[in-house]
């Protein structure tokens, strides 16, 4: 798919929206990035951590080594969580949805105190 057929598949999906709704996409579209930034994050962290559990080889006794590794980590993560990783990225998007509705819930007013 080319970048101009991405945007009119864009532009045909928002046509009729709300401002409103456009809005809860464009936010949605935003917390599908930043938990995909975290889920990366966090795999290339855990491949690093477990890296420092191997005994070094000649290659990777030096600088150079653990540059190559640093990027290779995080390639890898970034590359896990786009095709889906695992599944945190989909918990942090659930858990955010949980407490958007919890936000929007009125209030119980026969649960506060009366004066």
């Amino acid at each position: 798919m080319t970048e101009s057929d991405h945007w009119r598949s864009v532009t045909s999906a928002l046509a009729g929206k709300s401002a409103d709704q456009v809005e809860q996409l464009a936010r949605r579209g935003e917390l599908l990035r930043a938990s995909q930034k975290f889920e990366a994050y966090f795999v290339s962290y855990m491949l690093k951590v477990m890296r420092e559990t191997v005994p070094q080889g000649e290659l990777t006794a030096n600088k150079m080594g653990e540059m190559f590794y640093s990027f290779y980590y995080e390639e890898l993560g970034n590359r896990a969580a786009q095709s889906g990783g695992i599944g945190l990225s989909d918990y942090v998007l659930a858990a955010v949805s949980r407490n958007e509705d919890l936000a929007r819930l009125p209030s119980n007013p026969s649960t506060s105190v009366k004066s």
